[in-house]
């Protein structure tokens, strides 16, 4: 099958992981850049690279470069694209922009400029135009410029990839499920152990692990993608790939994945967003408790913790809990993997437990240390 170029975008520091989820699906000659990772695929992996991939945050396909010294040589280049090509009339579309420029300074004009090239070329071709939908389109075009160098991709997968459909409620400052996938991977985590995540908020980190070990695909209950609403959208071949990951699910493994907190709400959130995936009911379990008074389920596993960073007011009593934290864990469970999110590094420094390895996270627009542990 034919291949061309794709750039899935990911959060800073989730690379790697990212590019050992598109290996496993075929996807080899990765190039790494700066949030993202480069690749050539066929449909059919570019289907399954939208379905199963936990730490992709969109896919892009870039459809042509070109450059432009003003907004009317803009507007002609991109009007001369063949967009009938990509989607039909009856498809609502939307253009989001990022521009460094000194010849471009007004963004959203320049935005403007590209939805009427398009909107032209349907009209000059059809005698009828696509309508633009800024909040909920079918179709989704990403222009990127620098200086004069301008970029249009096409974004294949719609909506966010972290947008699995199962989370409807949150806590405040939530936990990104790419994040939380991310984290659970860079852990180490062998899918053959207790996962426990003892402060876990909307309970996000112990669904996506639960998911992960029973290989339920991360898009599962999502309802759509973007690429469903393309021109050559393969039907045949989606019905395919979804089956085919479908009969890979295991829900019999018999490990369960652990999550409390001290806050009752936050419990009462996680298990609604638990009963949203019906198939881990009899695997996740969510209970209120304290993280400084739990103990170990079973000799080895995993700990995953995204405590609270701590303000400038609460900055003592963070660190208590930091050094409290390191010491319970270790008294109650030596043998396991700590993985802690924190952008308080001082009081990560409070945790005097064997680290093995230290990771860059952006946790939103929080710069974050993940520092792995044994325990």
């Amino acid at each position: 099958m034919e291949k061309e170029k794709y750039i899935a975008k990911t959060l800073k520091g989730l690379e790697e992981p990212l590019k050992e989820e598109l290996a496993e699906i075929g996807i080899e000659k990765c190039r790494v850049t700066n949030r993202a990772i480069e690749f050539h695929a066929t449909k059919e992996q570019l289907y399954q690279a939208n379905y199963l991939c936990r730490t992709a945050i969109n896919i892009l396909k870039p459809l042509f470069q070109f450059k432009a010294r003003n907004e009317q040589e803009l507007y002609e280049k991109v009007k001369e694209f063949e967009w009938e090509k990509l989607f039909d009339l009856d498809k609502t579309f939307a253009i989001s922009h990022s521009v460094r420029s000194e010849i471009f300074t007004h963004s959203q004009y320049i935005s403007l400029k590209t939805k009427d090239a398009i909107v032209d070329r349907f009209r000059e071709k059809f005698n009828a135009r696509p309508s633009v939908d800024p909040k909920q389109p079918d179709v989704k075009f990403n222009l990127f410029i620098r200086g004069e160098k301008c970029s249009l991709l096409l974004d294949t997968s719609g909506d966010a990839l972290f947008k699995r459909g199962y989370r409807t409620e949150t806590n405040m400052a939530p936990l990104n499920e790419v994040m939380a996938a991310g984290l659970i991977s860079l852990s180490g985590w062998d899918r053959n152990s207790t996962l426990i995540d003892p402060m876990c908020g909307s309970g996000t980190i112990c669904i996506e692990a639960g998911m992960m070990l029973c290989n339920i695909p991360a898009g599962y209950y999502r309802t759509s993608f973007g690429f469903f609403n393309m021109a050559d959208f393969d039907l045949d071949l989606w019905k395919k790939v979804r089956n085919e990951a479908k009969d890979k699910i295991e829900l019999s493994k018999g490990i369960t994945i652990h999550g409390s907190d001290l806050a009752m709400k936050s419990i009462r959130i996680s298990q609604k967003n638990l009963g949203n995936v019906p198939d881990l009911k009899r695997i996740v379990r969510f209970k209120g408790e304290d993280a400084l008074e739990i103990s170990a389920p079973k000799k080895t596993g995993t700990l995953i913790v995204n405590p609270p960073y701590g303000e400038r007011i609460y900055k003592d009593e963070v660190a208590i809990l930091y050094q409290r934290l390191g010491e319970h864990l270790e008294e109650e469970f030596s043998g396991y993997t700590l993985g802690i999110l924190s952008s308080n590094k001082e009081a990560l420094d409070l945790i005097h437990l064997n680290k093995i390895r230290t990771v860059d996270l952006m946790n939103g627009s929080i710069e974050c240390d993940y520092r792995i542990y044994k325990v």
